[in-house]
């Protein structure tokens, strides 16, 4: 998203839309069911099949449906499913991601509705009423970008709420006394490497690798969030720290096609998102990268956190999407305040 200031924005607008929707009534969520449904899955809802058949339907479809940026091949960001609003029964509604387009001529003005766990947990509910096709079209262009924030959001709750059981313990804490930080590690990982200012966190599986790398360096001047400079320390980091399997051969940034990049507010700190390919000098391994450049302003440092995956020949949206949800668990503890002695 090229706009991050315009992101915030519509997000913080959508989310304030928080009513409870028409026809439902309220009930105790002490006992929400588990929500159901795929990973990166999206129900979407319409008044009628033919909707979804036509414009409207190809409008959600080509933006929730877009690629996500720096994979390999085509993935899409949501896969969806559909049904007319008739049919959403009490099995249906408990998805995990639901959207519902509700066109109806006694509403004036839209009203743009989200709930977060309300027929289910962990869930995200948006609806949109409007009274025509054109305040539909009008009204999505303009909140898009937020409803699919909402629904990325909620994905990266899913999956911490899973690791989050499995969360080790010895493993966060070393990461905080190395680097002064908290991030979600679950058990299926172990360090492979540390030093003063990195480490490289490693999920080895039959089929597939996952990988996280922390490293940082002090802060100057603004260059650290320059394009170039980002690629330049990664491809300086992993020469020395991730050697490939030939002699000689180390990880590198693929400029076969150079990664995307976006500014935004990470949990409160202005960064930059850089998501691109990866591949091995000397050898012929490769896959997507994605990393977090950001300032640790206690510390004067800059920090990056940086995750890749290598699965050769298969899908790897799943696979990064869950890395990106650990990596938004960053967070820098609270330090306690120390009484001066006299």
């Amino acid at each position: 998203m090229k706009n991050a200031g315009k992101l915030i924005t519509v997000y913080l607008i959508a989310i304030s839309f928080g009513v409870l929707f028409s026809g439902c009534t309220n009930f105790d969520r002490s006992g929400l069911q588990p929500s159901t449904g795929g990973t990166n899955e999206l129900l979407i809802v319409t008044n009628s099949e033919a909707m979804w058949k036509g414009k409207i339907g190809q409008t959600i479809s080509a933006y929730f449906g877009q690629d996500v940026p720096g994979l390999p091949q085509p993935e899409s960001m949501f896969n969806m499913a559909h049904i007319s609003e008739e049919n959403l029964s009490k099995m249906l509604r408990i998805h995990h991601n639901v959207f519902i387009v509700d066109i109806n001529k006694e509403f004036e003005e839209p009203v743009l509705e989200t709930k977060i766990d309300f027929w289910s947990s962990p869930q995200r509910v948006v609806k949109m009423t409007v009274a025509d096709e054109a305040a539909f079209y009008k009204e999505f262009d303009k909140n898009k970008e937020a409803f699919l924030e909402l629904f990325n959001a909620n994905e990266r709750r899913r999956v911490n709420l899973a690791y989050s059981a499995i969360e080790d313990f010895k493993i966060t804490q070393q990461i905080n006394e190395n680097f002064d930080l908290d991030i979600l590690i679950p058990k299926s990982f172990y360090v492979a490497t540390t030093s003063d200012n990195f480490m490289w966190l490693r999920r080895e599986a039959e089929r597939f690798s996952q990988a996280i790398m922390i490293y940082t360096y002090p802060y100057t001047d603004t260059i650290a969030f320059n394009y170039d400079r980002i690629i330049e320390v990664r491809d300086s980091v992993t020469r020395q720290y991730v050697p490939g399997p030939s002699e000689g051969s180390y990880m590198k940034v693929s400029m076969i096609e150079p990664p995307v990049s976006k500014t935004f507010d990470f949990n409160g700190h202005y960064a930059v998102e850089m998501r691109g390919l990866w591949d091995l000098e000397g050898d012929f391994m490769g896959g997507p990268f994605l990393g977090y450049t950001l300032v640790d302003s206690r510390n004067n440092r800059v920090i990056t956190v940086d995750a890749y995956v290598y699965n050769p020949s298969q899908e790897k949206r799943d696979l990064i999407r869950q890395l990106e949800a650990l990596i938004y668990t960053l967070a820098f503890p609270e330090k306690e305040d120390v009484a001066e002695v006299k």
